[in-house]
């Protein structure tokens, strides 16, 4: 693939004219040669397209937005207001144009007077930031016209041009985009490179088609977004004049608004946005700032191009290549992908006499940042992934409602392949509550969502820890097993909390965690599921072990109860600590750090997320002020380990412990002799009251 071994051009004077080369190589072995030579009266002023791009995603914390707003949103704005002659592009996502609209329309109204005034271009973007060639097709156009929708209506005009969530480009974009007016986007230079462009060619934008439909592209650079703003004024400048050369380049900076006051300092950034517009107004010799809309008018496009699927250069990092493999890499971001499939069945079924709120709902659940990891928490931060789940579980009871799905019978068994991995799951569908089971992973619940109006929640979302780039060589292990619900182990008899948490290697001694079930629905809302495993002695081998589960479901209560059988068929006595694993989600408060405890209550004591606790008890009550309590009650009484799963991940400020779940773990002592058997039944039950 075509690529440069020198980043900057060479300008050569020689009896008052100049003479421009730029160099390049078509391999990394091969030397450079001259792509371009030519002899011209004089370097044309690069123009300049600087693209500040504002998001939060759907489900953000109440005071991280008035922060970003403080520092970062109002400090833009007013140097946006001091320097009108410098012409800027603004984007405004779309869970972050809504929320504005709600709690500061002022800023809307300002960034709209300045596109008035000939200063700002405001673009386009989609409702809920999603990434679009993660939907399906007629979301793409939806997500879309519904931002123009919005947009309009408050501002009085259609932006001309986009901004693609992530800059996640497929081929098939042209299409939805086209079709809403939208005339041309921003890609990175690196998508241009991988299909062939050399590196002069992303100073200009290209037309690409699809089905006929014709859509420019602006590249991004790369180098330049690297150095702006985290290096001087002054070589930002150089950098930008390296690449001038005839009138028609154009030079884009696209990147993210929170760089100026959230990443760092507001008082830094203040400064260096101040020293660089001065530069740019005083510099119009070198650099012309200009909107793409203008630019579109006076230069048109270079040509015709098909580029490949892409983004810039760190996600295609990130997601090996192909931004589609995060549902890969991270099961529990293909369950909400697959959960919005799901969703969405129901609310066509349901048809016109939906509510237009819930196609809302369900839009603003596609906001690309929980389904990914990179730089930003990302699928990490619990608050965003639970965001996600109460828009699908709020649109999918609307569909409920206007179906009147339980009018005639209050409880269903689905047993259809939810996740898509070739293999059936078992859905129970109440009028109060979702239960997603797996029987091919240990035979383990994974998803618990509860349906009532204002008290949408999964209280099973969780992420399973995984080893992370950044983490290699720190000690770290990774979970071997995901984290989900009503999952057998068999710990060794002197394990303990930390061991489970920690994951300490080999403390587990059966295979039964994650043996694939068999599953039987048996009617009266029970399922049953069965198989059989192994207890592992270094000294006497494996000993043979029947295992059989029967949840069953009340549709008149939002519950399930979970027996369980665990049988010794070996010849040998078995010596373990037997838990049941589950994995339950307090429902963050998102308005205020102080709106009360999240936690869980034992033996009368209530405690924060953030503590441990372990000893003898009956019941865990999961505990929030702005959800339902969520009740685990063993049969029999049991030592009880409750303990927070926390992930260490990267965050833009650094690498952080972030909260995913508390773990409660009910460990009995067992010593089966040949032939015995244990039995337990733990019942989990939303208490509405």
């Amino acid at each position: 693939m075509p690529w440069l071994i020198k980043p900057y051009p060479i300008i050569l004077k020689y009896r008052g004219a100049v003479i421009y080369i730029t160099l390049q190589t078509t391999g990394i072995h091969e030397p450079p040669m001259p792509a371009y030579m030519g002899v011209v009266s004089a370097v044309a002023p690069i123009k300049f397209i600087f693209l500040i791009h504002y998001h939060q995603p759907t489900g953000q914390l109440r005071w991280i937005y008035d922060r970003v707003y403080e520092n970062s949103y109002r400090l833009l704005l007013d140097v946006f207001k001091k320097y009108p002659d410098v012409k800027v592009a603004i984007h405004v996502s779309g869970p972050l144009l809504l929320e504005m609209l709600e709690r500061s329309p002022e800023y809307i109204e300002e960034l709209v007077r300045l596109s008035e005034n000939g200063s700002v271009e405001l673009l386009a973007g989609s409702i809920g930031e999603a990434v679009l060639p993660l939907l399906p097709v007629e979301d793409r156009f939806y997500q879309v016209r519904e931002y123009l929708r919005v947009f309009e209506r408050h501002a009085g005009f259609r932006p001309r041009g986009m901004w693609l969530p992530e800059r996640v480009w497929e081929p098939s974009l042209p299409v939805p985009l086209a079709d809403n007016g939208i005339e041309y986007v921003f890609l990175d230079d690196t998508v241009l490179y991988r299909a062939g462009g050399w590196r002069d060619d992303a100073l200009y934008p290209w037309l690409t088609e699809e089905s006929g439909r014709r859509l420019g592209v602006f590249f991004i650079d790369t180098e330049l977004r690297y150095i702006l703003p985290w290096r001087s004024v002054g070589e930002v400048l150089a950098y930008m004049r390296s690449r001038s050369g005839d009138e028609a380049r154009v030079l884009v900076w696209g990147s993210d608004a929170e760089k100026f006051g959230e990443w760092r300092d507001p008082g830094w950034a203040r400064r260096w946005l101040t020293e660089f517009f001065e530069a740019l107004r005083n510099s119009r010799d070198i650099v012309e700032t200009v909107h793409p809309g203008e630019y579109v008018e006076q230069y048109g496009y270079r040509g015709l191009r098909y580029l490949p699927s892409g983004s810039y250069d760190k996600m295609m990092e990130w997601s090996g290549g192909f931004f589609r493999n995060f549902l890969v890499k991270y099961p529990e971001s293909n369950n909400m992908h697959k959960k919005m499939l799901w969703v969405r069945r129901k609310l066509r079924e349901a048809g016109p006499r939906l509510p237009e709120e819930a196609w809302r709902h369900y839009h603003l659940a596609q906001c690309n940042d929980p389904y990914w990891h990179g730089l930003f928490g990302g699928i990490y931060l619990p608050h965003l992934r639970q965001a996600v789940y109460e828009h699908y579980i709020a649109a999918e009871r609307m569909a409920e409602e206007v179906l009147e799905s339980y009018s005639s019978k209050k409880l269903y068994i689905h047993r259809v392949d939810q996740d898509y991995d070739g293999a059936k799951e078992v859905l129970v569908e109440t009028p109060l509550l979702n239960i997603y089971i797996d029987p091919g992973d240990g035979g383990t619940v994974y998803e618990l969502d509860y349906k009532e109006e204002g008290y949408e929640h999964n209280y099973m979302d969780t992420v399973t820890r995984r080893m992370e780039p950044y983490l290699e060589n720190t000690g770290f292990r990774m979970d071997w097993y995901r984290r989900s619900s009503a999952r057998i182990h068999l710990w060794r008899p002197w394990a303990t909390m930390d061991d489970w948490v920690n994951n300490t290697p080999w403390m587990d001694r059966g295979d039964v965690a994650l043996k694939k079930h068999v599953a039987r629905i048996a009617g009266d809302g029970e399922i049953v599921l069965r198989t059989r495993g192994a207890h592992y002695s270094e000294a006497e081998g494996a000993a043979p072990l029947y295992i059989e589960k029967k949840i069953r479901v009340d549709p008149d209560e939002p519950g399930l109860t979970v027996s369980y059988l665990v049988a010794n068929e070996s010849e040998r006595t078995i010596e373990a600590l037997l838990g049941i694993e589950h994995h339950l989600a307090p429902k963050i408060c998102r308005e205020t750090r102080e709106c009360g405890l999240t936690g869980y209550r034992v033996n009368g004591v209530e405690m924060p997320v953030s503590a441990r606790w372990g000893g003898r008890a009956r019941r865990v009550e999961i505990i929030s002020p702005v959800s339902r309590r969520l009740v685990l009650e063993t049969g029999r009484g049991a030592e009880i380990w409750v303990a927070p799963i926390n992930m260490p991940a990267r965050t833009e400020k650094g690498i952080k412990e972030i909260y995913q779940t508390l773990g409660v773990m009910p460990v009995y002592r067992i010593s089966l002799g040949p032939g015995e058997e244990f039995r337990e039944e733990i019942r989990l039950v939303v208490q509405r009251s």
